[in-house]
């Protein structure tokens, strides 16, 4: 595989470093200011492997289905992935919990078997990933973007006698540490279990819904993510591998914006208290 030419990489752009630590500063740092440096040695010294090689980073398109059949949506990715050696997939249930002061509000998502267009679509994404982690460093990060549609029906107002169609467009963007604990397993046996951290900043920019499709109906902020798995090596020769991991991501914000106006002065989700949940399992193939 081909080597960088630097010698030592920090998190993402092989820098050599030009400052001297050791250099004597006019005025005492702050303790912040210390905790932040100490930190980002930490890091560098964990994460720096000698020279940067090719085994040591991981690129790739993701994809995300939440249907029986969701390796319809994901067979591009696959495809695409499969030529690149690198990338993730997976498969992902998420629902709403959704109450009001007279209890749950029931949510209709589709079809979890079903085979129809409006089933197999109705909840799907796709994204790009790049980490960083050599093949014997404890810790690695990974930086993620990616985009989201999903559909649902709902009954925001219990006065009404149907429900009303929601189609969502969102976008996400986040970066996530993952810590292999007994890299001296990896070394030797070839596998280790992992564990990883994670917080995406998530947000509608599209959709198609009650209220005249007036996107700050819904909610947006962070979300942090949570996942144990296991990092496999089974190409020693070539530095390639995989990991596999389960993880839950734990939102921070109303799914729905409590504080939305309608255009008739009306405040509809007011009294509804809303969280989108999510559990993924989720292949990721390291080149």
């Amino acid at each position: 595989m081909g080597r960088a030419t630097c010698i030592v990489p920090t998190l993402f752009l092989c820098l050599k470093p030009s400052y001297n630590l050791a250099a004597p500063r006019e005025r005492p740092a702050s303790s912040h200011v210390k905790m932040k440096k100490i930190f980002g040695l930490f890091l560098f010294v964990l994460l720096s492997h000698g020279k940067a090689i090719a085994g040591d980073f991981s690129f790739g398109i993701t994809s995300q289905g939440a249907n029986f059949w969701t390796a319809i949506t994901q067979a591009p990715v696959f495809l695409i992935d499969n030529i690149l050696g690198a990338g993730a997939s997976g498969f992902t249930y998420e629902w709403i919990s959704i109450e009001d002061s007279q209890g749950k509000i029931k949510v209709d998502k589709g079809n979890y078997f079903g085979f129809k267009a409006k089933d197999i679509f109705n909840n799907f994404g796709y994204g790009l990933t790049f980490g960083y982690q050599p093949k014997f460093s404890p810790l690695g990060i990974f930086v993620n973007g990616g985009y989201k549609f999903r559909q649902f029906r709902m009954q925001p107002d219990r006065g009404l006698e149907g429900m009303e169609k929601y189609k969502l467009n969102s976008w996400s963007a986040g970066a996530t540490l993952r810590v292999t604990p007994l890299i001296g397993m990896y070394m030797d046996e070839g596998w280790s279990p992992i564990a990883e951290i994670g917080t995406n900043y998530n947000q509608v920019f599209k959709c198609k819904a009650p209220y005249e499709r007036d996107k700050d109906q819904f909610g947006k902020g962070f979300s942090t993510r949570l996942a144990l798995g296991v990092r496999i090596c089974y190409d020693d020769y070539d530095d390639r591998g995989m990991s596999i991991s389960l993880s839950y991501e734990i939102p921070h914000y109303d799914y729905f914006n409590r504080d939305f106006v309608a255009a008739d002065g009306s405040m509809p989700y007011a009294d509804i208290k809303s969280k989108n949940h999510s559990v993924s399992l989720r292949l990721q193939l390291e080149f």
